[in-house]
């Protein structure tokens, strides 16, 4: 007989043997797709989870100038950032983070809510945000209880330090709030001067609490910039530049000085100007940081131009100096065309007469001679038309049409016309570094150089070595005869001696150059306006430097308004590279210029009265401020501790000029450079409380 209850037992343990068994199958497989089949990929989660890759800034390449002085370094500083995902309450979070960094608690609130609002998948990417950057060391300190408890992370950064100021600033240019360069050098080289960053890993907790970090990978600084620069004849053109400009009622300006024979630019100057130092630039300076004038906005050159006619004339051996050519008493009309004319009323004249008084009628008779397609060719040779490769960013080519219509639609090109007003300046564009380089070709005897303002790159190696990278500078090519230039050298020193650019004349120096004034035409009229330019060189014999002075939207012209600021500008750069003075001070006082002399129109007599006014206006105005600042000057009363004037003057003595600006830097303290090698001595002493307004002057020498 059966036993019924033996059946249902047996079949129970059965059941549960095999319930026990699929679920031990079950587990058995899932632990095999866990561990082996997912394994890699919970790995690299738990690693994401635990482990934080934080980037280590690269010191961004520091740029000096020729004499090796610092016009941009890079000071190590901290920011302070937050995961905004991390962050319950914005407003709560704000209420406590925003007094201690001096910021507005609801704006920092509100960016951390646009941060946090963006969607589970928008949000990704959005775990990084910078509070402030820069943190001073109250800032710093006023922190440290805060982050305990909330996610705030302080993090290694680097702050961009210009110790010239507005010096350079369209040379060297500036960086954005990224760190990343928009103007200047510091655009145009960007990816070699702000170097690798390195890589930092963090193990955190399940608090995120860091607890263990090692770098993974060091980072690289970036190449070092060596200028062509020198940084006081850059600091006077723009000083020279600036008052010229305000002289002559001109909208902006711009000063290049560069050396003939190397191509290699010692000052670039414009103005407007704007400070690289200021990250939130005013909209004027915005502005003014993307428009290098010098190298990107190309004008009609005027009468300028006629150096290249001439010596194109005397090159191609159709005229010589002493070759004469009627300039049809003042203005020469020719059927179905406008007629040209001169501001004075002149004859038979030679040449060499024409660039001195400058013609336009005579060198319109030289171009008609010669034919467009040597003009055209000549216009090549000197650089028009063709960018310098200078490396700035934005270069323009100027403005050159072409010789020949491709076809009747075609309006890019010459007319039958074109040569005759090419030769004096219209029809034509060009930039100031391109006339720079046109008029090297007659200082360094008839080569065409390549304009250059980096000299030098380097780089630190691993062993704490300096390696310099190298560049790859374009050889001259010759374009004219030697004799061609030497013989426009004398005539273009006539010009500065006895012609429209007396003003240009340099005590104790030769000079030779040509005044430019084009007239603007705007809104189907003249605006009486105009384009004054100066282009030179000195000395005359073996010149040393060549000098480029635009002024846009005068109502003076360049004899007048341009020429005095090359004479002040080459006296500065002769100065500086110690050329010897090749004639007595006395020999080379320009003679008063008689009305008649003059290159200014007759229409420009009333611009002229009007600008005497406001100059006058303007000298009264000083005049009653000095008044009330002599009034105001008695003396003040001593504070009452010395603890609230300043800091305490740090001891510079024995260190290297880069070390002394880095700590200055850093610090926030003005500090004024003397000399070069150790820092010897110091004014105020070291320990010294720093007064409002006070610079700490440090002199360097090279031996004790």
């Amino acid at each position: 007989m059966e036993n019924p209850v033996g059946d249902r037992a047996s079949k129970r343990v059965i059941l549960v043997g095999r319930i026990v068994f699929i679920w031990a199958v079950f587990i058995v497989g899932r632990l095999g797709y866990l561990q082996v089949l997912k394994h890699d990929e919970f790995v690299r989660a738990a690693k994401a989870q635990h482990q934080h890759r934080i980037q280590i800034p690269a010191d961004r390449g520091e740029i000096l100038d020729r004499t090796g002085i610092p016009l941009a370094i890079s000071v190590r500083t901290e920011s302070v950032v937050v995961n905004p995902q991390r962050v319950a309450d914005p407003q709560f979070f704000s209420a406590i983070v925003a007094p201690a960094l001096n910021l507005n608690s609801t704006e920092l609130a509100n960016k951390i809510a646009e941060y946090q609002d963006r969607g589970a998948k928008k949000a990704r990417g959005r775990g990084f945000l910078v509070i402030k950057r820069h943190l001073t060391e109250d800032e710093k300190y006023r922190l440290q209880p805060l982050r305990r408890t909330l996610p705030i992370e302080i993090l290694p950064d680097h702050q961009r330090e210009y110790p010239n100021g507005l010096t350079g600033a369209h040379v060297i240019g500036s960086l954005d709030s990224e760190g990343n360069g928009n103007a200047g050098l510091e655009q145009k080289l960007n990816n070699e001067m702000q170097g690798k960053p390195g890589k930092m890993m963090v193990l955190t907790g399940s608090r995120q609490d860091s607890y263990v970090s090692w770098v993974s990978e060091e980072s690289v600084q970036g190449t070092n910039l060596t200028l062509s620069i020198d940084r006081v004849i850059q600091h006077d053109a723009e000083e020279f530049l600036a008052e010229g400009v305000k002289e002559a009622a001109a909208s902006s300006g711009t000063v290049i000085v560069m050396d003939p024979q190397t191509g290699e630019v010692l000052a670039l100057a414009n103005y407007p100007t704007f400070d690289p130092r200021h990250e939130q630039p005013t909209p004027e300076e915005a502005e003014a940081r993307h428009k290098n004038i010098a190298v990107q906005i190309p004008c009609e050159p005027g009468s300028v131009m006629k150096m290249i006619t001439v010596t194109m004339g005397i090159d191609s051996g159709r005229f010589t100096p002493s070759s004469g050519i009627f300039c049809e008493n003042g203005s020469f009309a020719r059927p179905g065309r406008r007629a040209i004319h001169d501001l004075h009323r002149m004859g038979n004249m030679d040449v060499a007469g024409i660039l001195i008084k400058s013609s336009n009628i005579g060198v319109a008779k030289i171009s008609i001679a010669s034919g467009p397609k040597t003009l055209y060719d000549y216009l090549k040779r000197f650089g028009i038309g063709e960018k310098t490769g200078i490396e700035l960013p934005a270069e323009s080519r100027g403005l050159l049409r072409h010789l020949e219509c491709k076809d009747s639609k075609d309006r890019w090109c010459w007319s039958p016309a074109s040569h005759e007003y090419i030769a004096f300046g219209h029809e034509v564009g060009a930039t100031a570094i391109q006339l720079a380089r046109a008029v090297s070709v007659i200082a360094n005897g008839g080569l065409l150089v390549n304009p250059h303002i980096v000299l030098k790159k380097s780089r630190p190696t691993d062993d704490g070595h300096i390696q310099n990278v190298p560049i790859e500078f374009k050889n001259p090519i010759r374009v004219i005869r030697p004799e061609t230039a030497f013989t426009i050298r004398r005539i273009m020193e006539s010009v500065v001696e006895e012609g429209t650019g007396r003003r240009a004349a340099i005590p104790g120096y030769s000079s030779g150059g040509k005044t430019g004034s084009a007239e603007i035409f705007e809104n189907g009229a003249w605006q009486n306006r105009h384009n004054s330019s100066f282009i030179g060189f000195a000395p005359v014999t073996n010149p040393r430097v060549v000098v480029v002075v635009t002024l846009n939207r005068t109502p003076k012209q360049g004899g007048i308004a341009a020429a005095p600021i090359f004479s002040k500008v080459t006296e500065t750069a002769l100065r500086v590279l110690q050329v010897p003075k090749d004639r007595p001070e006395s020999d080379i006082q320009p003679k008063p210029l008689t009305p008649a002399e003059t290159d200014e129109l007759p229409e420009n007599r009333v611009a002229k009265a009007e600008a005497l006014k406001k100059e006058k206006e303007k000298e009264k105005e000083e005049l009653e401020k000095k008044k009330l600042q002599a009034a105001d000057q008695e003396p003040e009363a001593k504070p009452f501790s010395p603890l609230l004037v300043g800091p305490k003057v740090p001891d510079f003595r024995g260190m290297a000029v880069v070390a002394v600006l880095r700590q200055s830097a850093t610090l926030g303290l003005p500090v004024e450079i003397v000399g070069r090698g150790k820092a010897r001595v110091q004014k105020p002493a070291p320990g010294t409380i720093l007064s409002s307004g006070e610079r700490i002057q440090v002199e360097f020498s090279a031996a004790q």
